[in-house]
């Protein structure tokens, strides 16, 4: 029997009022204990994920369970979750000790010799708690299920064409964004100079007026535009948009009410979900736990200065100290509350590098001390690969690849996350049968390549991705590949070789020996090290 996950996001997407979508459709399962770091650019969603579980936004769609339980609608203080700021947020007018001291205030001990009819009382609180949430979570599920069934109805309607239904989720603001982009398509494709924007007759400015009021009246038919004179790929695609956009705005407004609906009862089930547990801390409070006494605040503010090397300096203020130790007050009083979960968004980035080593060895000796779930964001590379259990790489509001530091870096989902993790240079390859590839116009046996090739491969273009150090200087008899060196960098314990194929495909490698530039040399690589992508940018039939 394998253990359930302790944080699930179940289909979480975000997406804010202006229409701008930051993730969409993050599906994440995280182990107890586990560190995991959220990899990518700026502007991926990756911090936003790290808000959402924190409790700073609430996802448009999804679940955030922690334990079993949805969390998404809890509030920040109730959540097992402590934050450490990329800005430390410490307070200016509070010693370290101060600083630390401040969240351990809020902790609470157990009593000794709890009176046994205190702790019947208890249970028995929590059963029927218990039972009430359970009743009233299926009631609230059964009118979920009929709100899912009108929807499902409804979302027929966007069968009726193909281009309805892929802008079946635009709304007023992604449709005037659409709108603004294919004029700018339209000024900057045409000739005269004069050309302002795209400028709709006064017959089909009617036609706009007639379908708005078809649309309130709640018909759902439209009236065709007056295409005559009218040539512009872009100007037809922007007729086209406001054709179906305001086609479909009536069953819009009835699809979002419904959401909403869905949503604010999803928003009581994840209530009741939390109600038992809310019960017993309000009784615990009152009759089974103490606040902590001075000695015992003490205690634990020590315990964490000694985890993070600052004893020492409890009396000295946050504009004393280094970057690196303020770096180390907000860890400890992020750890000090005991949380199960730490969420560090992009801590060492304001870091010089040697700062920034010691404190990744520091952050990965602590999660192993603690043995709680450290989820990290970062943009560096380096980071995510030397510190995490498992990576999880972004790009756009996407997950591009979950998995190992060593699986993602050898063995990357697709051309993006190769080019993000690490340096990679990609070589054509061609299918040719079932036991031979061309590779810059030299052939190949299929068995030296890990994978795994059909009858349809031959329709499909493929990449070779093998990173820089993987790639050899070679003798010209055993070369896989003849390349021509057109520069050459010298990187401090290695020379980064520039070269170009007699294809014209540009790669680079890593070596101690000394070339020249216009130099012809063989190279040659493992194929255990290479990794065969598809080319998407080419194919239609992947």
């Amino acid at each position: 029997m394998t253990n359930k996950p302790f944080i699930k996001l179940v289909n979480i997407g975000k997406t804010y009022d202006d229409g701008y979508v930051a993730c969409n459709n993050i599906n994440i399962a995280i182990d107890k204990g586990k560190f995991v770091t959220i990899l990518g650019p700026s502007g991926c969603g990756k911090s936003t994920i790290l808000k959402m579980i924190a409790g700073f936004e609430k996802p448009s769609t999804g679940k955030i369970i922690v334990n079993g339980i949805d969390i998404k609608d809890v509030p920040i203080h109730k959540r097992q979750t402590a934050t450490f700021f990329q800005d430390y947020a410490l307070f200016p007018n509070m010693t370290v000790f101060q600083n630390i001291a401040y969240g351990v205030k809020i902790l609470r001990k157990k009593l000794n010799n709890i009176p046994q009819r205190v702790l019947k009382t208890r249970d028995t609180i929590y059963k029927n708690a218990l039972k009430y949430s359970f009743k009233k979570i299926n009631e609230l599920k059964k009118m979920q299920l009929k709100i899912e069934k009108d929807l499902t109805k409804l979302s027929k309607f966007y069968l009726d064409n193909d281009y309805l239904w892929k802008i079946k989720d635009m709304r007023a603001a992604q449709f005037k964004q659409q709108i603004f982009i294919l004029e700018k398509k339209i000024i900057k494709s045409a000739k005269n100079s004069d050309y302002h924007g795209f400028k709709l007759s006064n017959k089909n400015k009617r036609k706009i007026i007639w379908n708005k009021i078809i649309s309130l009246l709640g018909f759902h038919r439209y009236i065709e535009f007056d295409r005559t004179n009218i040539s512009n790929t872009n100007e037809l695609q922007i007729l086209k948009l406001i054709k179906f956009y305001l086609y479909k705005k009536n069953n819009d407004a009835k699809v979002d009410h419904l959401k909403a609906k869905y949503w604010d009862l999803d928003e009581w089930i994840s209530y009741w979900q939390n109600f038992p547990q809310l019960k017993i801390e309000e009784f615990d409070k009152v009759n089974t736990t103490r606040a902590l006494s001075k000695d015992e605040i003490n205690e634990e503010v020590y315990r964490v200065l000694d985890l993070v090397r600052l004893t020492g300096y409890e009396h000295k203020y946050p504009a004393e100290l280094s970057g690196g130790m303020q770096q180390r007050v907000a860890l400890a009083r992020a750890i000090v509350v005991k949380p199960d979960i730490l969420l560090l968004d992009e801590p060492l980035s304001a870091l010089d590098i040697k700062v920034k080593q010691k404190m990744q060895e520091e952050l990965k000796k602590i999660h192993n001390e603690l043995k709680i779930n450290f989820i990290y964001v970062t943009h560096d590379q380096e980071e995510a690969l030397s510190l995490s259990d498992f990576v999880i790489v972004m790009s756009k509001g996407k997950i591009e690849q979950i998995g190992t530091p060593k699986n993602i870096y050898e063995h990357p989902n697709n051309e993006w996350v190769a080019n993000f993790i690490g340096q990679a240079n990609f070589l054509n390859l061609k299918y040719i049968n079932k036991t031979k590839v061309l590779i810059e116009n030299k052939k190949f046996d299929t068995k030296h390549i890990k994978y795994q090739f059909n009858p349809n491969s031959i329709n499909n273009n493929f990449k070779l991705m093998v990173r820089y150090e993987d790639i050899q200087p070679c003798d010209m008899r055993q070369a896989m590949v003849i390349v021509k060196i057109i520069s050459i960098t010298y990187k401090g314990i290695f020379f980064d070789i520039k070269c170009i194929t007699k294809n014209k495909t540009f790669l680079h490698f890593h070596t101690i020996k000394q070339f020249h530039i216009g130099e012809t040399i063989g190279i040659k690589w493992d194929f255990k090290y290479a990794t065969v992508l598809v080319d998407r940018n080419k194919n239609k039939n992947d």
